[in-house]
Formats: structure tokens, C-alpha cells, sequence
């Protein structure tokens, strides 16, 4: 009886051992892991996943705003997150055959009001962006809105009223003045430099000061402006001797 008793502790024993060295070896191979030493292919780590959209997670779509050129990127049935009062928040530009539309990505059960009404209006002002990004037509922009608002929309794009700007890489380049009035830089640049003032009743005693510097009309009755002269009408003074 002795002996048969001993033999059974010993293999309970033995299989006790086996499952603590498993053990053990299991726990070795999820610190090597984690560790990132060795890799066991046979060890999964599990991944909870979520549908959950986060709209206004700034990680999911790039923000709109001009580049280090001063262009702005304006792709079609893409999502786009874009600086409010009330801090980033998602709209996506839509593009279809029948006409383009933007739409506002923004999740909140408790929202007010007054938010309601400015995410409205920016959504608007997008929509006329876009317009304007595909025509080039400026007074889009001022449709059901203030030369003011205007510049505060181009503001948060990051565009200001001293750089000219360009949309989609296109070559018309556009500037906004303290105004807010939207100018096509390139076209009035040329204007300048090429027409004759004598035509306005300016002589050569006219002196004009423009962008801080003294110029006066040329034999032609045009003004020797730089050829990478930027044309913004309210650095411009005309003064008649």
C-alpha cells in the first residue's frame, strides 16, 4: 500500500510542476513582450475597438490653415478641422455632381443656443469658401456678411492682410486688406506699375509715397516700382505740389 500511495503523490507532484514552469513561462514571455525584446507571435494582446466617432478630435482630420506658402488646401469630400469660439471643431467639404455643400461634424447634447448659431455661420462662410476656392469669384464671400467678418473667417486660416495667398496652388494670388476686403494682388500690382498718371492728373511734381518710399512719375507717367512690388491701397499716399 506504501508504495502505491507514494507513486500518486509523486505524479501529482510532477503534474503541479509542469503547470508552474507553463506558468512561469507564460508570465517570461508577456514581460519580454511588453519589454519589447523578444516578440512571441503565439501571445496576443487584445485591442478593445470602439465605433465611437470623435468629431472633434483633432488627431482625425488636419486642421485649415495656409501653409508655409501661404496656400490653402481645400480637397473635396474631405473632413477638415477648423478654429471657432469654441475651439477646433470638424466639417467636412462635400463635392458631388449636383452642387457643393459643407457639412458640420459636431456632436453635443447640450448645445446652446448661441453655439448653434455661430458654428451656423461658420459653416456658411466655408461654403462660400469653397465657392470661392472653385471660382475664384471674391464677392461670394460677402454674401450675408460684413467686410469685418470676412477678415476675422481668413484670420483664423491663418491668413493675414500683409501676405498674399494663393488657394489650391493656383496662380492667382489674393491678399485681404485691414478692411477686409479681398484684393486680386497680382492684377492691381500691374495696374500700378503700368499706368500712365499723367492721364490722372498728376505732373512730375507729384510725389507718391508708397509702402513708406518716394516715387515720382517717369517720363511715360508711370512709377518706377520694384518688379516684386505687392500693391496694397492703403500704403499708398498721393500728395499734389
Amino acid at each position: 500500500m506504501v508504495p502505491s500511495i507514494q507513486r500518486l503523490l509523486n505524479n501529482y507532484f510532477d503534474k503541479s510542476n509542469v503547470q508552474q514552469q507553463n506558468f512561469r513561462n507564460t508570465v517570461s514571455q508577456s514581460i519580454e513582450r511588453t519589454d519589447g525584446v523578444h516578440s512571441n507571435k503565439n501571445v496576443e494582446i487584445y485591442n478593445p475597438k470602439t465605433n465611437k466617432v470623435k468629431y472633434n478630435d483633432k488627431s482625425i482630420s488636419p486642421r485649415l490653415q495656409v501653409d508655409r506658402n501661404y496656400n490653402l488646401t481645400i480637397e473635396e469630400n474631405k473632413v477638415y478641422s477648423v478654429d471657432t469660439d469654441y475651439g477646433l471643431i470638424n466639417y467636412q467639404f462635400n463635392n458631388d455632381s449636383n452642387s457643393s455643400y459643407v457639412q458640420t461634424l459636431h456632436y453635443d447634447n447640450q448645445i446652446s443656443d448661441e453655439k448653434r448659431v455661430h458654428l451656423e455661420k461658420n459653416r456658411q462662410f466655408l461654403t462660400h469658401l469653397q465657392t470661392f476656392a472653385e471660382t475664384g469669384r471674391i464677392n461670394i464671400m460677402y454674401t450675408a456678411r460684413e467686410a469685418s467678418e470676412v477678415l476675422e473667417g481668413f484670420n483664423r486660416l491663418g491668413i493675414n492682410t500683409e501676405e498674399p495667398f494663393t488657394i489650391n496652388n493656383k496662380p492667382t494670388r489674393y491678399r485681404i486688406d485691414p478692411s477686409g476686403v479681398i484684393h486680386e494682388v497680382d492684377l492691381e500690382s500691374r495696374g500700378m506699375k503700368e499706368k500712365d498718371w499723367r492721364k490722372f492728373g498728376h505732373d512730375e511734381n507729384t510725389i507718391f509715397i508708397i509702402q513708406g518710399k518716394e516715387y515720382k512719375m517717369d517720363e511715360n507717367g508711370q512709377l518706377p516700382l520694384p518688379e516684386d512690388y505687392v500693391h496694397k491701397h492703403e500704403q499708398v499716399q498721393i500728395i499734389n505740389k
